[in-house]
């Protein structure tokens, strides 16, 4: 639907539903900034309906353009327009808050961290930094549709025997195989369409979607509310990764009086490529991980935390 068309029936459905007086908000009630910052190539419409009390917003950003708006304290039915979808949920307005939609195509700049996930617009904005996500390279919108969301928690069963991996991919080692009944409740998914739950085993030092089994996509019925999972970002098959415990400095060189080119953080991710001779350092590489860099450098190897294939890691000379 082309965006004037679209606006244009919101606003009569708007009048149909709300008296005149519905279009003012309250006097002397508390007043917060909202700031809309649209990183996009298309524009973003923004419609806010109180859920109690008189009370409707119509918030309109350009294409790369950022404007702050003035909203009555509240909580608001909210229907969104941005790169070609509708999305509807609800918006808590009790403090002030920034809404950041992110561009409609390629790489998002929240590719999935587990400290920064994909919000679906149906959550409530709980911070100061909530991030509208439309979507990634390759992978469908992640808000929910304009006829709305599936309502409680996902479910899955499996219509035929089906085999659970430990990382989101068929080259990855097995953590087990099921009967066809198995049922699970997942608790994430990828953008290509794999499920994730937590097996509910100890699992030390693990942290976000390293603590996930995956189900392949297709391999069961899914009922609830599967499409409000968060899209996540999910480790590599085949590579060994390091999950700092704390900050972690990454050197230019095996060498700490080297230059720091990075410190990865809790719940930040690189994969290992091998050790120097010494064995003291680790070479690790930021891609293959959640950071969004593509630096390489060096780790001490007393800080490792590590998890996948790292019994055979290879000798890397500086």
């Amino acid at each position: 639907m082309k965006r004037p068309i679209f606006i244009a029936l919101i606003f009569l459905l708007l009048a149909a539903l709300l008296p005149a007086s519905g279009l003012a908000a309250d006097e002397g009630a508390r007043l917060f900034p909202v700031n809309l910052r649209n990183q996009g190539d298309q524009p973003v419409d923004l419609v806010l309906v109180a859920q109690s009390g008189p009370g409707v917003y119509s918030l309109s950003v350009a294409a790369g353009d950022e404007r702050t708006f003035t909203v009555t304290e509240g909580t608001y039915d909210q229907l969104t327009y941005a790169c070609g979808e509708t999305a509807t949920g609800t918006l808590d307005v009790s403090q002030q808050l920034r809404l950041t939609f992110t561009p409609c195509t390629g790489p998002a700049a929240n590719a999935g961290a587990p400290s920064m996930e994909k919000i679906h617009l149906s959550d409530t904005p709980s911070g100061l930094n909530w991030r509208y996500q439309y979507g990634s390279a390759g992978s469908a919108f992640t808000g929910s549709s304009s006829g709305g969301m599936a309502a409680g928690p996902c479910d899955y069963t499996a219509t035929a025997e089906v085999t659970i991996y430990s990382r989101p991919s068929t080259s990855a080692s097995v953590f087990s195989t099921q009967g066809a009944g198995f049922s699970i409740q997942p608790t994430a998914r990828t953008d290509n369409g794999w499920y994730g739950f937590d097996p509910g085993v100890a699992q030390a030092a693990n942290f976000g979607s390293f603590r996930l089994r995956w189900l392949p996509p297709h391999s069961g019925t899914l009922s609830g509310g599967c499409t409000s999972l968060p899209v996540v970002w999910a480790p590599l098959p085949g590579l060994c990764y390091e999950m700092p415990m704390g900050p972690a400095p990454v050197y230019s060189a095996p060498d700490t009086t080297s230059s720091v080119v990075w410190t990865l953080q809790v719940n930040q991710f690189a994969a290992i490529l091998g050790k120097d001779p010494s064995g003291d350092f680790a070479r690790v590489d930021l891609g293959p991980g959640n950071t969004g860099s593509n630096l390489e450098g060096w780790i001490e190897a007393t800080t490792l935390n590590m998890n996948g294939p790292c019994s055979d890691l290879p000798t890397i000379s500086p």
